[in-house]
């Protein structure tokens, strides 16, 4: 008899709700499953039947040696627990969002008498608002730029009071990204204003956000506050500009997800399309792996659960186009996360129809788009294929960022990094940091202090990581990045080292270089990401040292900007010119009035005391 190891566990199965895991012989999970009535769901595996199981779940069986079934209080509790088992064990046979840990969220902070909008890669149930998952995090960080553009909220991380701040403004106040809530520029009241205009925003109400700010813009009118109101005015303006492209079906102001799905080989993609209040606010896509042969349905029963388990929003209406599996299930568990109605609706016809059409040709074409990067990055870069073979990466490093150290003399310190993406430079991506607090020419601690800097923030921001990073050195500056990146338990990153004499190349815990012939492509390729990292570096190192050569005592002195400074050197010739000079003859250079010739006076010949 088929599966005989099997019969006193499949004749002894419980009818009540629950999940099950099957396992190999080495109890492996190999599959976790969830089901309405445990004996009818497993043993519906086992039996003869004329509808064939999918290939995936055929090659499965064979290899299931052990069945365990856990109890549940309802259904929905076992779908629960199934998606928590499946993140735990990630088998081999179920149908998984493909990194979905790594998805970024846009969070807007509710416990600080000034909120503020960030990047993180978890949505937390700490009273805080979250909007995602997001896909990319550079589009979501662009996101918050354009965010901030219509609702000036801030960014930074002080630890501000309702009043009685006294921190020093930055370039965000004076170019109106932020309205200066850290030195008291503006109240807790009008700065709320702005924070519920993101929330609305992000939410999809443009069109009650625009009545809002429309009914605020009137009264501070009517009040004579026309600065306000002509702020509110611009405000307006700007939604209106940037909700205009996408009016969708804004008639019937309905707010719904259309989900649609598309299978190629073993990966599948996911779109969902977001719209509220009529207009299409977001998109996303995600990928799904270990579907080799599975309907539409199963792919969207799999992926349903685990994408609302990890959202920070559940519409009232998910739109599919076909049913999934345990319907009723799914539903009571949005509707519990939603804390109201959820209605999951096959569309069959009309504009619903229409968009679920839209977001299966999209996830289609992401798909052959996918495949095409994948299949051209390997086809046209063979050295990157061959770098995860000779380091054991788990995947084909795209993301590649290399780290350099410069320094003047231990003076001035700068680290650079720079980013390839499928072995081409993305020079949008390179970032420069000025090492401070380091006494001497110390590359190791300067090197300690670049990664540890980059990763901390990276990870609180929900920035992309790199598949690999380069350090311009040999063990000692790796050893730096490892301790860098073991401070904030990050160790898993892979890394390598290129020394510089003989070109060898260092792997974490191997004490012996890798050793590529001169005229290895791999070779060649790392020694040009080494040598832009050094170029990059070199660079700002000169920049900031010729800043320091040309700096003059007159830049110190307040309202004496590049202009005043040229222009006072044009017509004196030199410092000590215009240090001997009267207040008369200072006010006689264009731009320098009374009050600044006093004091260039005053700071000047202060100065000369003090010497």
């Amino acid at each position: 008899m088929a599966y005989q190891h099997l019969q006193q566990t499949l004749a002894n199965l419980p009818t009540s709700p629950g999940v099950y895991l099957m396992k190999d012989a080495s109890g492996v999970v190999l599959y976790v499953g969830k089901a309405q009535s445990l004996r009818s769901r497993v043993r519906s595996y086992f039996q003869d039947s004329t509808d064939p199981h999918s290939p995936m779940i055929a090659a499965m069986l064979p290899r299931v040696r052990e069945i365990e079934v856990m109890h549940t209080s309802s259904e929905v509790d076992a779908l629960v627990l199934e998606n928590n088992l499946v993140k735990q064990f990630q088998p081999k046979y179920n149908i998984k969002l493909k990194d979905d840990k790594r998805y970024p969220y846009i969070r807007v902070s509710t416990k600080e008498a000034f909120p503020r909008i960030s990047v993180t890669r978890s949505a937390e149930k700490d009273g805080n608002k979250y909007w995602g998952p997001f896909v990319h995090a550079k589009a979501t960080r662009d996101t918050i730029k354009q965010l901030i553009r219509l609702f000036p909220i801030r960014t930074c991380h002080l630890d501000l009071q309702e009043s009685g701040n006294r921190h020093r403004v930055c370039l965000d106040f004076h170019i109106g990204r932020c309205p200066g809530p850290c030195a008291d520029h503006i109240s807790v009241e009008e700065y709320g204003d702005i924070v519920d205009g993101v929330r609305m925003f992000l939410n999809g109400k443009t069109d009650a956000l625009v009545d809002d700010l429309n009914r605020k813009m009137q009264t501070a009118s009517a009040d004579l506050n026309f600065e306000r109101a002509a702020r509110l005015r611009d405000r307006i303006e700007a939604i209106e500009k940037a909700t205009d492209a996408q009016q969708i079906d804004s008639s019937s102001g309905e707010s719904y997800d259309a989900i649609g799905c598309s299978v190629r080989g073993s990966v599948a993609c996911a779109q969902v399309l977001m719209v509220r209040g009529g207009k299409l606010v977001e998109r996303e896509h995600f990928f799904l792996n270990d579907v080799e042969g599975e309907p539409a349905r199963s792919v969207l029963s799999a992926f349903v659960p685990q994408y609302y388990a990890e959202a920070s929003y559940v519409p009232a209406t998910v739109v599919l186009p076909v049913e999934i599996d345990m319907e009723e299930t799914v539903r009571d568990w949005l509707q519990t996360k939603r804390g109201g109605k959820v209605a999951l609706h096959v569309a069959r016809r009309g504009r619903k129809y229409e968009m679920i059409e839209l977001a299966t040709r999209n996830a289609a074409t992401t798909l052959q788009q996918r495949e095409a990067n994948v299949v051209g990055s390997v086809d046209d870069h063979p050295a990157l294929k061959e770098l995860m073979t000779m380091l054991n990466l788990d995947r084909l490093p795209r993301r590649i960022e290399c780290y350099d150290i410069s320094n003047f003399g231990g003076d001035i310190i700068v680290g650079s990094m720079v980013v390839f993406e499928d072995g081409k430079p993305a020079r949008g991506e390179y970032r420069r940091f000025r090492v401070r607090d380091i006494e001497g020419p110390d590359d190791y601690a300067a090197m300690r202090q670049v990664i540890h800097r980059r990763f901390t923030r990276g990870i609180s921001e929900g920035a992309e990581m790199p598949n690999l990073i380069i350090i311009d050195g040999g063990k000692g500056q790796l050893n730096a990045a490892s301790d860098a990146l073991q401070e904030i338990d990050y160790l898993q990153q892979p890394r390598v080292g290129l020394a510089k004499r003989f070109e060898h190349l260092f792997v974490p815990g191997v004490s012996d270089p890798l050793i590529l012939r001169k005229d290895h492509p791999t070779l060649h390729m790392i020694q040009h990401i080494r040598n832009e990292a050094h170029r990059f570096a070199v660079t700002y190192l000169r920049t900031i040292r010729d800043k320091r050569m040309t700096h003059s005592v007159l830049d110190e002195i307040p309202q004496i900007g590049s202009k005043r400074k040229q222009a006072l050197l044009l017509h004196f010739g030199d410092v000590d010119a215009v240090r001997q000079a009267s207040l008369d003859d200072l006010m006689s250079v264009k731009t320098i009035t009374r009050p600044v010739a006093q004091r260039i006076y005053k700071h000047l010949h202060s100065r000369q005391a003090d010497a």
